[in-house]
């Protein structure tokens, strides 16, 4: 088996992290969730996610290079970080009052 292992840290909160991973539609279809907002497993591979600060998250990825793309999470770093739901500015934004 060809396995690869990648980090990334995000600059969100991690349960921003755990709920945009299981809606991202690159990422592989998850079997297993442990505690939630931990760890993701799927055959072949899992990803955990660990709190740094309020507003970060490291992300550690473990897996079969044939089931899963390499650079995954550098793609979902992008993902995660442009998302309006993830950025607390945008989220501040919707809770202003509109006249």
């Amino acid at each position: 088996m060809n396995t690869f292992e990648e980090t990334v840290e995000l600059a969100v909160p991690l349960s921003t992290a755990f709920e945009l991973w299981t809606s991202y539609s690159s990422s592989p279809r998850p079997v297993t969730m442990r505690r939630q907002g931990e760890l993701i497993a799927w055959p072949g591979g899992r990803v955990t996610f660990q709190y740094l600060d309020t507003h970060t998250t490291r992300l550690a990825l473990w897996a079969d290079a044939d089931s899963t793309p390499a650079g995954i999470l550098l793609r979902f770093k992008e993902f995660a970080e442009s998302a309006p739901v993830a950025l607390p500015a945008a989220r501040q934004y919707w809770r202003v009052e509109r006249a």
